[in-house]
């Protein structure tokens, strides 16, 4: 696969921004943790993750915190957009949570705000998190951020 320089890469994204001309995008998003958000303080480990930005403005998620299994939660479903700022989104998905006997015990949205660097290959967000229990009830909230780099 041909690799394009820094120029191709904004003109690219240019497009996206401009018409939603984009094919899906995958981001391994190689650090993703859970912060206080009055301190900004770590207050669980970093974990890896999935990110698809998908042409139209869908996206899928997945990852898991450490001490986790998949069988606890669902992939992530949600929609992205373009904001103001060359190189700014924002982007919120949902993801169903499960107990070990695999009962549905609630859902956990997230709302972000991305900036993509000025390579186009990494980005940074700032996340709000709500726990909702089965009955959609919010019965938790958090912050979060993440950086992640584009594979290819």
């Amino acid at each position: 696969m041909r690799k394009l320089n820094t120029k191709s890469k904004l003109a690219a994204l240019a497009a996206i921004a401009v018409f939603g001309i984009a094919a899906i995008c995958s981001f391994n998003s190689a650090a993703f943790g859970m912060r206080n958000c009055l301190t900004g303080l770590e207050v669980a480990p970093s974990f890896p993750g999935l990110f698809t930005f998908n042409k139209g403005g869908t996206m899928s998620e997945y990852g898991i915190s450490p001490g986790l299994t998949p069988a606890l939660r669902s992939p992530g479903h949600g929609i992205w957009q373009h904001e103001e700022g060359w190189r700014d989104y924002s982007f919120k998905f949902t993801f169903y949570r499960y107990n070990a006997s695999g009962v549905f015990i609630g859902s956990q949205r997230i709302t972000a705000a991305l900036e993509l660097a000025a390579d186009g290959d990494s980005f940074t967000t700032i996340s709000a998190i709500e726990v909702l229990d089965a009955n959609d009830n919010v019965v938790g909230n958090g912050c979060g951020t993440a950086v992640g780099t584009r594979f290819e």
